[in-house]
């Protein structure tokens, strides 16, 4: 089982689907990278073969408890449409469930904590690589822990999704919604919201927990989800339903509160019986931008064929499953550890979707000794969202999103309680879709060289920091450097913070660090001009301190990449 923790500010360039090259374009317009690609998939292939080598006996225990006050529905109008909305005391999932891992001897070995938040801390205008408020809480449980990734064997955190679709920080970011905003400087946002997590997982951690026990156990499958029927019991008296080709409405260019597009004309709720080119049903925005942006799009829609009444509410605005951009099949599984049963969705479920999907799977698996179900959200694959029948209708970004149409849960209930009765009875599942290798399309190209003035080397020092600086500021220094694509320097940084004791520097910090910053920036056609920032917060200890960048350059005649590296001038932190 692969999870997500989920960030809006990682690499782009991963995916094999149209769509999502789409989105993760950059100015060249290709939107796969293999590099990037390979990266992660090298990462995730060397992290299972040190845990492989690490295998011992040991224990685990499970925890949970209320994070309240954390989160927020970003779409309460289509949670409330919900039949059952009045049933629960929170329209988002507040509960946080820990595992803790511990070897036979009583050493810690890891933890997975799953808390359902969207962790956009950081904006849809951030240009850095972060994990956002997951790897926020993530890192200082590595801290806590004494964890070192150099290591061969260290302590494990991770801070996972779970049925996050519809929920976001009370915090917020700096370009969210009117009403969902945060500080103008997102890294105070995403240290806000991450240590709200940290802190409570921490106190789960060191509280009472349950032994984890019984067997082992899993079923999972590849659902064919292009020619697939939904039985009457899971489409809420509706009869057998078939599912649509995957498609985005209108609502989906309007992005969420998070991340909103602000495309004129485009808001949520653009539903088919209320859309029209002048917005005279629901008066949003009835500019003549706002209209000319709708008639510009509408015009598209119909020359693309876009419109389909299975999607019923749904006004389509991209037919991706037509033009063969979105996948049609899905992984669908639950992995069982002990009495916990973790139910991996390879989409973001709202909150209601994901209290369905635990209500379905513990009552097929009662008097099994499950008593834990946990939804892991953005699992094994990624195909939008998944909302319920009555938030589909509303069509908020959520519903805009769900691909398969207005049944789509449906036929997601249908297929967990298919693997959850073949887990309790001990049979197995079969396929639906013989899976093949898949092409990426055209890679981003590489770097063909790097430049600089005839007057200056790599790594010279281009802006000094000050001599001195106070706790709360930020020590800045600029290089002339090379692209970073030259060389990812996996396990390696691009950055130091250096300290000087007695009369040796030793690193203090490096850009895995939460409070470091490594930026690159292009500078003309071929020169390269990167920053590294520290910003000096907490208890840092009072001394002489240097910044270092460590980086790659290409030389253009040759194509022989080289190492460099940049040291700025001590300074003291009082």
């Amino acid at each position: 089982m692969l999870s997500a923790t989920h960030t809006h500010v990682a690499n782009s360039g991963q995916s094999h689907d149209k769509l999502y090259q789409i989105a993760g374009a950059d100015k060249s317009g290709s939107g796969y990278d293999q590099r990037n690609f390979d990266a992660m998939v090298n990462g995730i292939v060397a992290s299972i073969e040190r845990a492989d080598a690490n295998v011992e006996p040991g224990n685990i225990s499970v925890t949970s408890g209320n994070l309240s006050g954390a989160t927020k529905n970003r779409s309460a109008k289509a949670y409330e449409a919900n039949k059952d909305a009045g049933s629960f005391d929170s329209n988002v999932n507040e509960t946080m469930t820990v595992l803790e891992l511990t070897s036979a001897s009583g050493q810690p070995v890891g933890m997975i904590n799953w808390f359902s938040t969207h962790p956009t801390q950081f904006s849809k205008d951030t240009t850095h690589i972060s994990g956002d408020t997951k790897g926020r809480a993530q890192y200082e449980f590595d801290k806590k822990m004494k964890s070192d990734p150099a290591k061969a064997k260290t302590f494990v955190a991770a801070f996972a999704s779970s049925d996050e679709g519809d929920v976001v920080s009370t915090q917020g970011n700096s370009k969210s919604a009117p009403g969902f905003g945060g500080s103008s400087d997102d890294f105070v946002n995403t240290e806000i919201d991450g240590m709200r997590q940290y802190t409570r997982g921490e106190q789960l951690w060191g509280g009472p927990s349950t032994p984890v026990t019984g067997p082992i156990d899993s079923r999972g499958r590849w659902a064919n989800f292009a020619d697939y029927t939904v039985k009457g019991e899971y489409t809420q008296g509706a009869g057998d339903k078939k599912l649509c080709k995957p498609a985005r409405g209108w609502s989906f260019a309007a992005g969420a509160e998070n991340g909103p597009s602000d495309i004129p004309g485009i808001y949520e709720g653009m539903t088919k019986g209320s859309f029209s080119v002048t917005d005279k049903y629901n008066k949003i925005d009835t500019s003549a931008l706002g209209g000319l942006t709708r008639f510009a799009l509408a015009s598209l829609t119909t020359i693309l064929g876009a419109d389909d009444a299975c999607q019923e509410e749904k006004a389509v605005l991209l037919p991706d499953g037509k033009l063969g951009m979105a996948p049609t099949a899905a992984p669908v599984q639950i992995l069982r550890i002990g009495n916990v049963a973790l139910v991996g969705v390879p989409a973001e479920a709202t909150t209601m979707s994901g209290r369905r999907i635990r209500a379905e799977v513990s009552k097929q698996l009662a008097g099994t000794g499950v008593d834990n179900v946990v939804v892991a959200g953005l699992t094994n694959s990624y195909m939008g969202y998944l909302t319920t029948r009555e938030e589909y209708a509303k069509q908020h970004d959520e519903g805009a999103s769900t691909e398969f149409g207005p049944n789509q849960l449906g036929a997601f209930l249908q297929e967990y309680s298919g693997l959850a009765k073949a887990m309790r009875d001990g049979t197995s599942v079969s396929n639906q879709v013989t899976l093949t290798t898949k092409s990426g399309g055209a890679s981003r190209a590489g770097v063909v060289l790097d430049d600089k003035p005839l007057s200056q080397s790599f790594g010279q020092v281009l802006t000094q920091p000050k001599a001195s600086y106070s706790r709360g500021e930020t020590a800045t220094a600029v290089f002339r450097g090379g692209h970073p694509k030259n060389d990812f320097r996996t396990q390696r940084s691009f950055l130091e913070v250096q300290r000087k004791e007695g009369s040796q520097w030793v690193t203090y910090l490096t850009d895995r660090d939460w409070d470091t910053s490594y930026t690159w920036k292009r500078e003309g056609a071929s020169y390269s001009r990167t920053t590294v920032d520290w910003r000096i917060w907490g208890d840092v200890p009072a001394g002489t301190h240097r910044l270092v960048q460590t980086g790659d350059w290409t030389n253009g005649w040759y194509g022989k990449v080289s190492p460099y590296t940049g040291t700025s001038q001590e300074f003291t932190v009082n």
